[in-house]
């Protein structure tokens, strides 16, 4: 019995063994959650914000740990590489993972990036398997940043002149690589009708690298439109990198299109006005237009052999440009002397007259122009034009525009002067071959068969005007190619070829 109650004991101690010595054998699974105690890290941040990989227990052995990446922050873009396998060594309970952030100058939203424990066979994963860190942007350039700033001051011009301004813009220090700066354009002049950019893509400027300055250029473009008060305004846009700073002055530069009414009454009043066009000749006696309003000042030439003033007389009569009222245009009248009229005693000495242009005397340089009794030579584009920026100023800038006026001479083997003399009833009477041609064109000198046109072209000519001093001063430019254009040297003062520079002043009549 007592052998029996023995061999019982032995069992059940040898059962206890067994059953502790198999839990002594079984394997230690750590189970892993991730976790980080800030979330948030500047990209501008010198040190890396750290994610901890924890294990509730401890194993005798290192092993590996698969982490997966996802989010809007690109990995060598937003933040260095992190390795997709973590080590947790033997005997520890946790590993770091270093998130080191990358200074981007662009200036963006903030990214994000979730680091995410991948399942494995040498441990478990408990609910916290993942974790997000936002890397926050940086919008403010360093201190040491370079100030952009314009280096021109604001522009007044007068968009008659079509004038070629030029904008600088400039860096307080160079930069190692080329830095696109977008501007903002406003105001009310507009694109390609009023003004063109070059030297900006998309409304930006790239100033190089090493450089720390770049240009670009405004052209004005003219409208004719007097009293035209416009304004283009450039300035920074909000930065789109850190690399560089606005100043906090000079950050906007504008260009003030302007184009004041000029007063005329220097010239156009009533004490110089030109009153006597005619308007009828015939039997019942001669009246004069009232309906064309004009004025006839003195022209002079520079005389470089005297050199002096000297008178240009001519057919020169002016008035406002209806389509422009800062310009004066010709005026000129084509009127008919009808039988029965003071000298219009037969039929054959009816005839068409003209009267004005020839605005800077070229009638004394052809012996053979075509005239009917005057010379009237009309313009393409007006004659001066006054140009200032400033309205109530006594002075300012006359421009001729470039233009091609023709001028007619009378055909070769045509006797435009050609006089017939008629008996008549108590006497001879006398006429003209140009008096038919007259009434065959009605006045109308370019529809004449017994003509040859001369082209003459005019470059654009600048002056000044001073409605203090009354005078009216310009050089003005021209090309005559024709055989018989023949000019004495005492009225030009520079000759290149065929190309001939006066100078002339107008002055009131009175």
């Amino acid at each position: 019995m007592k052998k029996n109650y023995l061999n019982l004991m032995w069992l059940a101690v040898a059962a206890i063994f067994f059953v502790s010595c198999s839990d002594d054998n079984d394997p230690v699974i750590p189970k892993l959650s991730i976790t980080a105690d800030v979330v948030e890290i500047s990209e501008t941040a010198t040190s890396a914000l750290v994610v901890k990989v924890n294990a509730d227990a401890t194993v005798e052995t290192a092993y590996n740990v698969g982490i997966s990446l996802s989010g809007t922050a690109l990995e060598g873009v937003n933040f260095q590489d992190i390795s997709k396998t973590i080590t947790i060594p033997a005997d520890a309970s946790s590993a770091n993972i270093f998130v080191t952030p990358i200074n981007v100058s662009a200036i963006e939203d903030s990214k994000t990036v979730t680091i995410e424990l991948k399942a494995g066979t040498a441990y478990e994963l408990t609910a916290s398997t993942n974790v997000a860190i936002t890397i926050v942007d940086n919008a403010n350039p360093p201190s040491d940043a370079p100030e952009v700033s314009f280096a021109t001051s604001n522009i007044v011009t007068n968009p008659y002149l079509e004038e070629v301004k030029t904008i600088t813009v400039g860096l307080s220090k160079t930069f190692a690589s080329d830095l696109t700066i977008p501007l903002t354009i406003t105001g009310d002049l507009v694109a390609d009708t009023d003004y063109e950019i070059a030297g900006l893509t998309n409304d930006a400027i790239t100033i190089p690298a090493g450089a720390v300055s770049a240009d670009f250029t405004v052209t004005l473009m003219n409208t004719a439109v007097v009293d035209m008060d416009k304004t283009l305004e450039f300035a920074f846009a909000t930065p789109s990198v850190t690399d560089y700073a606005v100043k906090a002055t000079e950050n906007t530069v504008a260009v003030n299109a302007v184009d004041p009414q000029v007063d005329f009454s220097s010239w156009f009043n009533e004490e110089n006005e030109y009153n006597y066009f005619f308007d009828k000749w015939d039997a019942d006696g001669r009246t004069y237009r009232t309906d064309l309003p004009a004025y006839n000042p003195k022209r002079y030439y520079w005389d470089v052999a005297e050199v002096e003033w000297k008178i240009f007389s001519g057919d020169h009569y002016f008035d406002v440009n209806v389509d422009d009222n800062n310009q004066w245009k010709e005026v000129t009248n084509i009127w008919h002397k009808d039988l029965g009229g003071t000298g219009i005693d037969i039929v054959e000495q009816e005839r068409y007259e003209m009267h004005g242009g020839d605005f800077f005397g070229l009638t004394k340089f052809f012996d053979n122009e075509a005239t009917y009794a005057k010379t009237m030579i009309a313009s393409e584009n007006g004659w001066f034009r006054f140009v200032t920026t400033d309205g109530t100023a006594t002075e300012g800038t006359v421009v001729i525009p470039a233009q091609t006026i023709t001028l007619y001479k009378i055909k070769e083997g045509y006797d435009w002067k050609e006089k017939t003399t008629v008996d008549v009833e108590g006497g001879t009477e006398s006429y003209y071959a140009w008096y038919a041609d007259s009434e065959t064109t009605q006045g109308d000198l370019s529809q004449s068969t017994n003509v040859t046109p001369v082209s003459i072209d005019v470059a654009k000519s600048l002056g000044t005007y001073n409605s203090s001093t009354k005078e009216i001063i310009f050089e003005v430019t021209f090309t005559c190619d024709d055989a018989d254009f023949s000019i004495d040297p005492k009225y030009y003062i520079a000759n290149d070829g065929n190309s001939y520079t006066l100078k002339i002043k107008y002055i009131p009549t009175k």
